[in-house]
């Protein structure tokens, strides 16, 4: 088994940022990613990819600043692509399954420090017909259209965030013909916040914002705002969808429901953190009511309630790479001061540039996360054969059932249904199941989540094995 001074998992901006500090330092690195190539979603390879706004050019400049700053130090670190991590053990040895492609062998990495920045998944509510052959997460669209792949010819962008208005600008450039942005939060909604948003928000996310609505107002697409789509139809693809106007409470209001041709649909409410390592872990969670989604609890330093075991990045909470870079940032310089590599006051003197841009970070993405979370409203757009857990094909009536049979509690709807059994380990379902038995029943409870398991990903039998 390979020992070095810090482990970090992750290679996007915080998990490559934290590997080039730490290897300044002076520490040995390993550095873990599940992708052929370091960056993660923002900075990694896109092949021919769109960079004609200035937006995506700036993003373009500071991921080739980062990857650069990474690759002089690049010989200090030990780089592991392809490789999943599917366990960790008394949070210090991390249990690797090598993919094929990877060029490192080894089973297994003790560090003395733990750095885990995993990133996030987007958030999703299911309605009828969104398992069909043409219904993409947002981001999964966006990384196709970026590498100039459009896997349709008329495209609908639903659901809340500002991944949407990425998005929209990247259809556009690329020639796609986009019907309509269906957008389920309010003008009401948005002016309430917009006083924080210019507060918090730095000059360049507000140039790209203004660029991306003059680029979709230039092009005449219709934007339906306080909207949700209700329901797809298709016998074996996507062939339109009926969007539906809904009340402050995202419940929808029947009579107002429109119909438009598409074959392509983009759907999603933002970004929820990963959190499947830190909880096999032992961190501490709480679940944020505002933000809509479990985080790690942890101190200033991205210190996380097992000490040594730090986060950074989209997988505490969600407010972009800018943010991540400075947490990767703090995190590596918290970990080498422990390693006794760094002095405290020294250490301190460092931080606190990262620090106070945090701050302003912090509350940007706190502002967009309570716009975009989905209200309980939405849920009565479910019909009984809606389709919950896509893994393993659970419907809503299946939890209806169980339900009516007794099941109280998340783990007990899996148990008697094997919703999160499946391929993704319950992030989508785990997202709307307390939702769905609260409906049910008529009681809310106190908000609970799936019992971590290994492996942490999908792996071959052998690595439980230990063969």
């Amino acid at each position: 088994m390979k020992e070095v001074d810090l482990v970090i998992i992750g290679g996007g901006p915080a998990g490559i940022t934290a590997a080039t500090e730490a290897a300044r330092i002076g520490v040995s690195v390993a550095l873990i990613d599940e992708n052929e190539n370091l960056g993660g979603k923002v900075f990694g390879p896109t092949g021919n990819a769109i960079k004609d706004s200035a937006a995506d050019n700036i993003e373009k400049d500071i991921g080739s600043q980062i990857l650069k700053g990474f690759n002089r130090v690049r010989d200090k670190i030990s780089v592991f692509l392809n490789t999943e991590v599917w366990d960790i053990v008394d949070q210090r040895i991390v249990s690797l399954y090598p993919r094929a492609g990877s060029d490192k062998q080894i089973k297994g990495i003790k560090g003395e420090k733990l750095i885990i920045s995993i990133g996030a998944f987007e958030k999703a509510i299911p309605f009828p017909g969104w398992t069909l052959p043409g219904v993409f997460s947002v981001g999964g669209l966006n990384t196709l259209v970026k590498k100039k792949i459009l896997p349709g010819e008329r495209f609908l962008l639903a659901g809340a965030g500002p991944l949407q208005l990425v998005l929209a600008n990247h259809l556009i450039n690329a020639g796609a013909n986009l019907s309509a942005i269906v957008n389920a939060v309010s003008l009401r909604d948005i002016t309430a916040s917009a006083f924080q948003l210019f507060a918090s928000i730095d000059s360049f996310k507000l140039r790209s914002g203004f660029d991306y609505l003059r680029n979709i107002k230039r092009h005449n697409i219709p934007i339906y705002r306080s909207h949700i789509i209700s329901k797809v139809y298709g016998s074996s693809e996507v062939e339109k969808a009926e969007i539906v106007k809904i009340d402050r409470s995202w419940n929808p209001l029947r009579g107002t429901e429109k119909e438009i041709s598409v074959d392509t649909i983009a759907y999603g409410f933002g970004l929820i953190p990963c959190t499947e390592l830190t909880r096999l872990c032992g961190c501490k969670h709480i679940y944020d009511e505002r933000l809509g989604y479990w985080r790690v609890e942890l101190n200033d330093r991205m210190e996380t309630t097992v000490p040594g075991v730090f986060a950074a990045g989209d997988g505490l909470t969600i407010k972009g790479y800018s943010a991540a870079i400075e947490e990767g940032r703090i995190a590596a310089l918290e970990a080498c001061t422990q390693l006794d590599r760094v002095d405290r006051s020294e250490a301190d003197r460092l931080l606190r540039p990262s620090l106070r841009k945090l701050k302003r970070f912090n509350r940007f993405g706190q502002i967009m996360d309570a716009i975009s979370t989905p209200k309980p409203g939405i849920f009565n757009i479910l019909s009984d054969d809606t389709i919950v857990c896509r893994c393993e094909e659970v419907t809503m009536q299946d939890v209806i059932s169980a339900v009516a049979a007794g099941a109280r509690d998340v783990n007990d709807i899996k148990r008697r249904t094997r919703l999160g059994m499946g391929h993704c380990q319950g992030r989508f379902c785990g997202q709307v199941i307390n939702e769905l038995i609260w409906r049910l029943t008529g009681v809310r409870k106190r908000r609970e989540i799936f019992t971590p398991r290994i492996p942490a990903k999908p792996v071959p039998f052998e690595c439980l094995a230990g063969g």
